[in-house]
């Protein structure tokens, strides 16, 4: 994997904090077309580093770029907040999935170089532990992105060679025993663990008192319906958290 750091573009590190990013990968693009086909690479770093002005600028004023990674149209992956980082890509998934953005508009079709950086850039994250699921910006809230060919691609497979991995979606069990999904209680700091599994949370609140063993009773006959929806409540709570 051709993989341009940080430091390529004269970046310091992130200002973003920490957070798992595991559930898999979120498609992104840009909404206007580019043309960095027919150009140099180095119009590809421009290109990176005005969409990070950008962010950081008026009309958005974030701590960073977005996207935790990009892909060009030359095969290069260029990192923006890098993987393990909170974004602000895809609201609702900000800190349990990882942004992909292909430096790209809705009437380009990824350059066979593109694909490849980004099945590279799948199999890299994969070996961090993120799940293989693949989605696109638009399966989080309503919006074109990642634009009409990026989600075909997405939703055929084209991306990943499996259509749209819905069997590598983590169950509710997988979720109630992942670690790093809720900030431990600031009570139990001294104990070095910054985040907890649900369970281990709900564990805590068990031995707490009474009041807190009806809520976690309560609690535990809902997690059956919240399959589908239950990482991206808790990744909400998290964003609220870390306002």
């Amino acid at each position: 994997m051709k993989l341009e750091k940080r430091s390529v573009f004269g970046w310091p590190g992130t200002a973003a904090g920490t957070a798992p990013c595991k559930n898999g990968l979120v498609v992104h693009y840009d909404g206007a077309n580019q043309g960095l086909a027919r150009k140099g690479h180095d119009a590809c770093r421009t290109y990176w580093r005005n969409t990070r002005k950008f962010h950081m600028g008026p009309s958005r004023n974030w701590a960073d770029i977005g996207y935790s990674f990009a892909v060009c149209p030359h095969g290069v992956v260029m990192e923006g907040r890098g993987f393990g980082r909170v974004q602000a890509a895809q609201p609702g998934g900000n800190t349990t999935w990882t942004s992909v953005t292909f430096c790209s508009g809705d009437a380009e079709r990824p350059t066979s170089e593109q694909v490849n950086a980004f099945k590279e850039l799948r199999a890299w994250l994969r070996g961090k532990g993120v799940a293989g699921a693949v989605r696109g910006h638009r399966d989080f809230i309503s919006t074109s992105c990642p634009g009409s060919i990026l989600y075909g691609m997405v939703r055929d497979g084209s991306l990943t060679g499996t259509p749209h991995e819905e069997d590598d979606l983590p169950s509710v069990k997988d979720v109630w025993l992942t670690d790093g999904i809720i900030e431990s209680p600031p009570e139990t700091a001294a104990g070095g663990n910054k985040y907890w599994t649900p369970g281990s949370y709900l564990v805590w609140g068990y031995r707490q008192n009474t009041e807190t063993n009806a809520k976690v009773k309560s609690l535990e006959a809902k997690v059956a319906s919240l399959e589908s929806k239950l990482d991206q409540v808790l990744d909400l709570l998290r964003e609220k958290q870390q306002a």
